[in-house]
């Protein structure tokens, strides 16, 4: 970041010197997307009002402390775990048709219509790959679980088949009347899990404006 910021400082005196910067050539200096830009957008579930327990890690886990003290346990066990691979960056979106699905925390059987977007920033693009080989096992998407999904009676789609890149998984599955579908993937810097529930409609939607704001 202070290497970031002496470049763009020293182009800033560069231009001066040179008699202002109105008709210089561009540095063609472009920012990384924040976790936020990537996880959040009001189009990706319309319809969906956002949940208030959307935010940074941090803010998600204090808000699941009280609700879902077990839980707590273990995602924090799980940040922290992102943290010391390299993540420097996250954001959690909630969204529900109905407000009751609200503070749920990922516990109970949704009502209605419900989407978490969870994005995760590395330090750069091989923490992010090294990463989601690691959590995707956490994430219950191994060989092993996957072939029980597929026997289940689930749809299931990693790699290039997906149109996310060769670190990814989308699957999708319903189970007691719940439609469930579950995207997975690491582009660029981002580590991103997408879990819709009775939402395949506008699911595979979602995911591709998620996927279009990484840069």
């Amino acid at each position: 970041m202070k290497r970031f910021l002496v470049v763009i400082s020293f182009g800033a005196v560069a231009l001066a010197a040179c008699g202002g910067g109105g008709s210089g050539p561009s540095l063609g200096v472009q920012t990384q997307a924040s976790a936020q830009s990537v996880a959040q957008s009001s189009s990706d579930f319309p319809g969906l009002q956002k949940c208030s327990e959307s935010g940074s890690y941090e803010s998600y886990l204090k808000a699941e402390e009280t609700k879902n003290p077990d839980q707590y346990k273990t995602d924090k066990t799980t940040w922290e775990d992102l943290k010391a691979a390299g993540a420097n960056d996250s954001y959690i979106a909630v969204y529900a048709a109905n407000a009751t699905d609200c503070g749920q925390f990922a516990a109970g059987t949704p009502s209605g219509k419900v989407a978490y977007v969870y994005a995760i920033r590395f330090k750069d693009s091989t923490s992010a790959s090294a990463s989601y080989k690691v959590t995707s096992k956490d994430f219950h998407l191994s060989d092993s679980d996957l072939a029980n999904l597929k026997a289940a009676g689930g749809t299931v789609q990693v790699g290039a088949a997906t149109g996310l890149g060769d670190n990814s998984t989308v699957l999708s599955i319903d189970v007691a009347g719940l439609a469930v579908y579950v995207a997975f993937w690491e582009n660029k810097q981002f580590e991103v899990a997408m879990i819709a529930f009775n939402d395949a409609a506008e699911a595979p939607g979602a995911v591709t404006k998620i996927n279009g704001r990484i840069r």
